[in-house]
């Protein structure tokens, strides 16, 4: 290996990953580094960090496990905790980033996030969801059927199972290990998608849609990735499609392997009956590729709560799990932090936290809200764009992914990495674009909470969508509203009586502490 140059972790020398091992990350408070260093730390490795955007619970966390975290970058951090032996950098961590070149110039062994996952992965049994929407949510579903199956998996995901309590896990040496399939750039310097490093056996394959326009300018360049992540399947591998989704159906072709197809309606996993929707579950009747149907009940709603339900049970068969033992595994499953995430209510309103930050997600979010709460619930919808580049290159698709609000509340941009780019774009242009809610545009957090607990009516569901969280914008409503917690019951609210209808809009979710689900 050269020395200061980024390694494929299988050419690292076999002392650097070994119990013992100092381990030093970049931008250690990122969900997957952050992830990184637990399991590293479980497996008797030093580890310590670094990350610019140090913030709570994930410094304490971090420290309670004994990692040191530093809140800044610089050379300094290399030495200060003892000699390194291995320096894992996150994507977050830009170029010119004064400790990484410090390293660089001192030529410390060198790996991705990605890469050191491999290296702690080897000789494991890997499993990939892709998509750009519901990866996360169906990864962590099929870690949940995995392990009530008795599999004992590994995963790593991009935020919190609440069922595991952890976004990731090292498992049992001789379980599957589920990776989310983060498409995104390994580092600044390896423009390469991340799940490109796994070598999976088994591929889930959920949907394609252009986003991360800052890495790929339109939708050929984002197909790329995803093909090459098929063609790198292995002959005895499996690779599970949507088939219901038009891009995801055209890679099939592109796999040696054996194609497992789900849909709602056709596919070799699909939907026996109408899905129905009771005590706070949808029930789904699924017609396996053999065999009688099964019933799997799990707190997720709409055509993409179907679509993912389906794609895990087909992952969780191509590793092994029967299906009547992988619908019944589904049971008990709690969904994950910060996906349509009931925090509590107060005042009769019900508030909600959520992830969404692309239109079609934002669209299934308050779908699947409207399906929970009903025609006659009034949702208002807090959402925060992200970064400049996606809500210019996506700005006509936001015309329609507010129609089931009935009230919108936009706060400014999120800057996140491009800083460079402020002023391109505003949330003033998407409100002069959205059709159907009553839209305005606030300066900041402290006025959206002030808004909606001015304008609040008993019977009101609140959703908070952002990336980032909006200052905590979710739970500040409540606060404000008068609610210390949650209730156990969401007063007022009643869940709807229609059932499910698979046509529904496709449903998308890609850091906060586990709380409760939305009381469905």
């Amino acid at each position: 290996m050269t020395a200061g140059r980024a390694a494929d972790a299988a050419t690292l020398p076999a002392p650097l990953f070994r119990p013992g091992a100092h381990w030093h990350l970049l931008g250690i408070c990122g969900y997957a580094v952050s992830g990184l260093a637990l399991l590293a730390r479980a497996e008797g490795r030093r580890v310590s960090g670094s990350d610019q955007d140090a913030y709570p619970p994930t410094t304490e966390l971090l420290r309670r496990e004994g990692i040191a975290v530093d809140g800044r970058h610089h050379p300094d951090n290399l030495v200060r905790h003892g000699p390194v032996d291995l320096l894992v950098v996150g994507n977050q961590v830009r170029r010119g980033n004064v400790e990484w070149a410090a390293a660089r110039r001192a030529g410390l062994p060198e790996v991705s996030e990605a890469a050191a996952y491999l290296g702690l992965t080897a000789d494991r049994r890997r499993v990939v969801v892709a998509g750009t929407h519901g990866k996360t949510t169906t990864a962590s579903l099929l870690a949940h059927v995995l392990d009530r199956a008795g599999l004992d998996p590994g995963f790593r995901l991009g935020a919190t199972a609440r069922g595991f309590g952890v976004a990731a896990r090292l498992g049992g040496r001789d379980g599957p290990f589920v990776f989310e399939g983060d498409e995104y750039t390994t580092t600044a310097r390896d423009r390469r998608a991340k799940f490109l490093w796994w070598d999976p056996c088994v591929v889930g394959l959920l949907n394609l849609e252009l986003d991360h326009p800052d890495v790929y300018p339109d939708l050929l360049h984002y197909r790329r990735p995803f093909a090459r992540l098929v063609r790198g399947l292995p002959r005895d591998g499996r690779l599970v499609v949507n088939r219901d989704d038009p891009e995801a159906r055209a890679l099939a072709p592109a796999a040696s392997c054996p194609v497992v197809t789900v849909g709602l309606r056709e596919g070799d996993w699909r939907l026996a009956a109408e899905p129905t929707v009771a005590r706070g579950l949808t029930r789904l009747r699924i017609r396996p590729p053999a065999g009688p149907d099964v019933e799997a009940r799990v707190p997720l709603f709409g055509a993409a709560g179907a679509t993912d339900t389906l794609v895990a049970l087909a992952m969780a068969q191509a590793v092994g799990v029967a299906p009547p033992a992988a619908a019944a595994a589904a049971r008990g499953y709690r969904g994950l932090a910060r996906r349509l995430e009931w925090i509590g209510t107060a005042r009769g309103v019900a508030v909600v936290d959520d992830y969404a930050h692309h239109p079609t997600e934002v669209a299934a979010s308050l779908a699947g809200l409207r399906r929970r709460f009903g025609p006659r619930a009034r949702l208002v919808c807090v959402y925060v764009p992200h970064t400049f580049s996606r809500t210019r290159a996506l700005l006509g698709a936001y015309r329609d992914a507010f129609e089931e609000a009935d009230r919108l509340l936009l706060g400014p941009v999120e800057t996140a990495r491009e800083r460079h780019r402020a002023g391109s774009v505003s949330s003033a242009d998407v409100a002069a674009l959205v059709v159907g809610p009553r839209t305005a545009v606030v300066a900041d957090s402290a006025e959206a909470v002030r808004t909606v607990v001015e304008e609040a009516q008993p019977g009101d569901v609140v959703c908070c969508a952002s990336v980032r969280g909006f200052d905590g914008c979710a739970e500040r409503i409540l606060r404000a509203l008068g609610g210390a917690g949650g209730d156990a019951v969401a007063p007022g609210h009643r869940p709807s009586t229609r059932p499910a209808q698979p046509h529904d809009q496709p449903r998308g979710r890609d850091q906060a502490p586990a709380r409760r689900p939305v009381p469905r």
